[in-house]
Formats: structure tokens, C-alpha cells, sequence
């Protein structure tokens, strides 16, 4: 597995899909230089909604994986390492059929540590947190 296989910059088929944008103007220029009232707004739930449209899935409604999405590094362990790639390997076998993408896998972690708050202080806790 290449370091663009693995974080999506080849193989993100998802945001080949045409777009009202594409369709009206023609083309799938990235100039940047979009009216700021065209622009998509993800939600929390994964979905775009674009000038009162139905709701998009997140990688429908994106133009590539790494699209809409700041970097943040993060320094793991290799045995958190280690079970990432399995995960990713179980929801690539659970979706098959979609391109899964580590990015995708690393941000719906996230997410999905945001909305157990409980179980990201049980982890902290476990590492030593709040012995002081």
C-alpha cells in the first residue's frame, strides 16, 4: 500500500460525482475563486447541504479526501497504529464496494470520540490522567 493509497490522494472516486456547479459551468476547475455562497457546509453528520438541496453524504458532496478538511497530525503508538489499520481493514470488508479511506477511518475516530466523551476520559484515565 502506497502513502497515496492509504490517505486518498488516488483511488477517492467519490468526488468524480457532478455537481450542479459542474454541470453549469462545464467544467471542474479548483481555482478556488467559488462564491463564498455556493460553498458546501458540512454538518456534524456527515452531510452537505448546498442552497437548500437535500442533504449530500460527505463523500459525495466532496471534490477529493482530503477537501474541506484541515490537517491535524497526530503522533500515535504502534499498537494504536496497529489497530487503525485493522479497523480500516474490517470497515473496507464491511463496505465493500466503497473506496475506504484512511482519512475517512481517522476522522470518523474522532468524531465518534467526540460524542463518547465518557470513553476518551475512561482511555485517559487508564494512561494515568487525573493521579495527580
Amino acid at each position: 500500500m502506497t502513502k497515496d493509497d492509504r490517505y486518498g490522494a488516488a483511488g477517492d472516486t467519490y468526488g468524480d460525482v457532478s455537481t450542479p456547479e459542474t454541470a453549469k459551468n462545464g467544467s471542474d476547475s479548483d481555482d478556488g475563486d467559488r462564491d463564498a455562497a455556493s460553498e458546501t457546509d458540512a454538518t456534524d453528520e456527515g452531510a452537505t447541504q448546498t442552497g437548500g438541496t437535500s442533504a449530500l453524504p460527505f463523500i459525495f458532496a466532496r471534490r477529493t479526501v482530503k477537501a474541506d478538511r484541515d490537517a491535524l497530525p497526530v503522533y500515535v503508538r504502534p499498537t494504536t497504529d496497529d489497530r487503525l489499520d485493522a479497523l480500516e481493514r474490517e470497515l473496507d470488508d464491511r463496505f465493500d464496494g466503497d473506496d475506504v479511506m484512511s482519512l475517512d477511518v481517522r476522522e470518523a475516530v474522532v468524531t465518534a470520540g467526540l460524542r463518547n466523551v465518557d470513553d476518551v476520559v475512561d482511555v485517559m484515565e487508564e494512561w494515568g490522567y487525573g493521579r495527580r
